[in-house]
């Protein structure tokens, strides 16, 4: 049961983490918006990027606490806990409101979770098994995406091999897109675009951009997370804003290029969607993958008529003022600090503390108060 509560109580982190994480991301955007600064996508996507990285570094300081305590570096009463703060300025008077309606408001995480892991009451049974069946229908959504695309890549034929890199041509896809396995990148061209060179070019340094920015793997943590995080709609913001910000950030690195034919480029992106508009789904892309356009609308995801339009804006007008490093880190490492900050704020205070004990007190007072006055 421990264990279980660890757990769980690890999962509502995750979310809350990921909704902080995504209100801050989008607090940055509107701030770079009024600032009327002009940030490359390239770094809108590491930003954004940097902001999850956090997410996932969050633990990694909730231990690093806990052995400073240990060894003495920091007091036993150390607490950065938001519920322990709450707590001590009720105490001195800040809040007001009843000891006992402070104390459930206090209190209703862990009733959510106890609902949850007693399935006897019937919360916790329909939470529970909408849950799992929810996990399993997405977990198996993503086994079965992942055997289209093996089916896809071995019903390839191999064209270019540079290292770890594999060029495949398939005749079973319209639209170029880029993958990989555990120790190889593949890059998949329709077989139709050997007969235009210049497509062939486009889309190949394109994919090639991807792979070089790292997107790939991205997209592969975007689709092993979707499981445990379906039926979260922040989760597919996030995408969303991953999905686009890559494109945006891959044409745009691209055309900063002298050399590089933006009407060609542009040409290539609307001739690749024309061609991709059919109906038969044997010709779709099997995910994790970072196709060259996006032709499907998805829920709470792209859409793809607006996403391509945007693009070839962004292509027509592309960022050419360089930003330094030293102001993308001003942006970067505060954002970072402060979603870790916020894992710390939200984790689950320890129940003996001295405030808590008083509390305590407070609230068994008020209620032996209530009962003697008949309430």
């Amino acid at each position: 049961m421990i264990l279980t509560d660890a757990v769980l109580n690890a999962y509502i982190n995750a979310n809350i983490m990921l909704i902080f994480a995504f209100a801050l991301w989008n607090f940055t955007q509107y701030t770079i918006k009024k600032l009327k600064v002009r940030l490359p996508y390239i770094l809108r996507l590491r930003l954004l990027n940097g902001v999850f990285l956090a997410i996932v570094l969050s633990p990694m300081a909730i231990a690093a606490i806990a052995v400073f305590i240990q060894i003495g570096l920091l007091s036993s009463d150390f607490s950065m806990s938001a519920s322990d703060f709450a707590v001590a300025q009720y105490l001195n008077g800040s809040i007001e409101m009843k000891a006992v309606e402070f104390e459930r408001i206090l209190g209703m995480r862990n009733a959510l979770m106890q609902n949850v892991l007693s399935l006897n009451t019937s919360t916790g049974f329909y939470i529970t098994g909408l849950f799992l069946i929810g996990f399993t229908a997405f977990l198996g959504r993503s086994i079965v995406n992942i055997f289209k695309l093996r089916s896809v890549l071995r019903g390839s034929y191999a064209w270019r091999q540079f290292g770890n890199l594999r060029i495949l041509l398939s005749d079973t896809t319209f639209i170029p897109f880029s993958t990989r396995s555990l120790k190889i990148r593949y890059v998949v061209i329709p077989s139709g675009m050997l007969a235009e060179s210049d497509d062939l070019k486009m889309a190949l340094s394109h994919e090639l951009q991807h792979i070089r920015q790292g997107d790939v793997e991205w997209a592969f943590i975007l689709e092993a997370l979707q499981p445990f995080f379906f039926w979260n709609p922040v989760f597919y913001f996030w995408k969303r804003q991953v999905q686009h910000l890559r494109e945006l950030a891959c044409d745009q690195q691209l055309v900063l290029n002298k050399h590089f034919d933006i009407q060609s480029y542009c040409e290539c992106l609307l001739k690749v969607c024309k061609n991709s508009i059919r109906k038969d789904d044997s010709y779709s892309i099997a995910l994790p993958t970072v196709p060259f356009v996006q032709v499907e609308n998805t829920p709470l995801g792209l859409n793809a008529a607006a996403s391509l339009r945007q693009r070839i804006i962004a292509i027509v007008d592309p960022v050419t003022v360089p930003i330094s490093r030293k102001a993308f880190a001003c942006l970067l490492l505060p954002s970072m600090a402060l979603v870790i900050l916020m894992s710390l704020a939200i984790q689950k205070p320890g129940d003996w503390s001295q405030d808590r004990l008083m509390l305590s007190t407070i609230v068994n007072l008020e209620r032996m108060e209530n009962r003697s006055s008949g309430q």
